[in-house]
């Protein structure tokens, strides 16, 4: 799809107005195009062609690829992500740590899926070692995630969370998270799960149940057991 990089200005129409918008436009397609192919994965030339503008139009607005490739992030990610800190910051001045990420984590998945092409650029561009990934993690992953451990550890100590370690926390909500952009072996599996927004919703629900279930105190020492007294 074409995006408006260029305008026509009616009579008495500011220039700077179409300048932002097409700027955003620019972004807009870029991160879209980064999130589809991966930075190696796109040139600056297939860009600027996709939009229909030059290559001289591209290195005027952003400087490099690099350049574009990192406001292109910030645009999408930056509002993104301050929803999601200021939900549950909001959750947090309402209850104790534990009920705060009970009750963040299907909400925090649901808003990242308003906008899926953030975790698909996420889990591409993000799961390498270049600068690129560095600084979506840096800048984005772990400030959240720093806060969602301050949370933790304040329901560990409260005796309502177990004591896991962070680095699996991590790695079941991140798991979860990319299941939902890049299902992988599990694309018939999670196909149906995936295909309308009651059934996203359903299928966020009960995956966010099941992990805070595994996360909790109560639950844990609740569970049955597999011993000889079953048999």
């Amino acid at each position: 799809m074409k995006c408006p990089l260029t305008t026509v200005r009616g009579r008495g129409r500011p220039a700077r107005a179409d300048t932002v918008m097409a700027r955003e436009a620019i972004l807009h397609q870029a991160f879209l195009a980064f999130a589809r192919q991966g930075y190696d994965g796109v040139s600056q030339r297939q860009l600027a062609t996709e939009c229909g503008v030059s290559d001289s139009l591209l290195h005027h607005h952003f400087g490099s690829k690099q350049g574009l490739w990192q406001e292109a992030a910030d645009s999408e990610f930056a509002p993104l992500v301050a929803r999601l800190q200021d939900q549950l910051e909001m959750l947090a001045s309402q209850g104790d740590a534990a009920n705060t990420l009970r009750q963040n984590l299907p909400l925090a998945l649901k808003l990242m899926m308003t906008n899926p092409a953030v975790l698909q650029f996420l889990f591409r561009e993000g799961e390498g070692d270049s600068e690129r990934s560095e600084y979506l993690r840096a800048t984005y992953v772990r400030p959240y995630l720093a806060r969602l451990d301050e949370l933790f550890t304040q329901g560990v100590a409260a005796g309502q969370l177990r004591p896991l370690q962070a680095v699996i926390r991590h790695a079941l909500v991140l798991g979860t998270m990319r299941s939902l952009v890049i299902p992988g072996v599990l694309q018939a599996e999670l196909s149906p799960h995936l295909s309308s927004p009651d059934a996203l919703s359903n299928y966020i629900d009960e995956a966010a149940s099941t992990l805070y279930a595994g996360f909790s105190h109560t639950s844990f020492h609740s569970m049955p057991s597999d011993s000889g007294d079953q048999a």
